[in-house]
């Protein structure tokens, strides 16, 4: 569970300072134990996925400021190294970083709680696989029965434009084909919860969440790309 406090620590005042490291240390422990449950839950449905967290610490890769912290899931060991050898050595070894793959996270900033799907400018073969299903009307068909299945969600470009994943028509599918580029766009697909309404869920947000995670399992499958895809990257 997560509490006011915690949400606090991603102030200003508060994320350049060493000395609330003990803390957000503490927060990434219970960020890693939701990634667990809900790793466990998606291997149960056949799904294998590696869990890394972002850093509690101030460092220069996050600009010396923690704004925010989280857990991310992404395709696992064996499930890459297959597309390791397709892609060949300079571009395979990129897959071995959470944000080059397309991945479910959890995250914490000063506002509140957030989690979902993201696919990041380096995951780009997954891009590419979901506009390409969305090129033609049964691929469309499918995205738009896997967002049903996820009611609460909306569905983000670069940050921005956020639209309910389940109203998304088929007309609307097919303009992001038209319009997005992998490797240019970021899209992700995101729940949020303020602060005041993660601390009064208590015990019952991490079941939650992790339930409302393996909503996006068909969705997951439809954009993830593997070398059996129908419209996966060719090189």
């Amino acid at each position: 569970m997560f509490t006011l406090a915690d949400f606090e620590l991603y102030n200003d005042r508060f994320q350049s300072d060493p000395e609330w490291n003990g803390r957000r240390l503490e927060i990434r422990r219970r960020l890693q134990a939701v990634g667990d449950s809900a790793k466990a839950a998606f291997a149960a449905e056949g799904l294998g996925l590696d869990r890394r967290e972002s850093l509690h610490n101030p460092h220069a890769s996050n600009g010396k400021r923690v704004r925010r912290q989280r857990t991310m899931l992404f395709r696992d060991k064996k499930s890459r190294k297959g597309l390791q050898s397709f892609l060949g050595r300079e571009l395979g070894k990129d897959l071995d970083s959470a944000v080059n793959n397309l991945h479910f996270q959890l995250g914490l900033d000063h506002q509140g709680a957030w989690w979902g799907l993201r696919i990041d400018k380096g995951a780009w073969y997954d891009l590419n696989v979901m506009l390409k299903r969305a090129e033609d009307a049964p691929g469309r068909k499918e995205l738009m029965q896997a967002a049903h299945f996820a009611p609460g969600y909306s569905l983000e470009i670069d940050r921005k434009g956020a639209r309910a994943l389940e109203k998304m028509t088929d007309r609307d599918w097919r303009d992001l084909a038209g319009t997005l580029q992998p490797g240019q766009n970021i899209v992700e697909i995101m729940a949020r919860m303020p602060a005041a309404a993660v601390d009064a869920a208590g015990e019952d947000f991490d079941e939650g969440i992790v339930a409302d995670l393996l909503r996006l399992l068909p969705l997951y499958q439809l954009a993830c790309w593997g070398l059996d895809s129908p419209s996966g990257v060719s090189l």
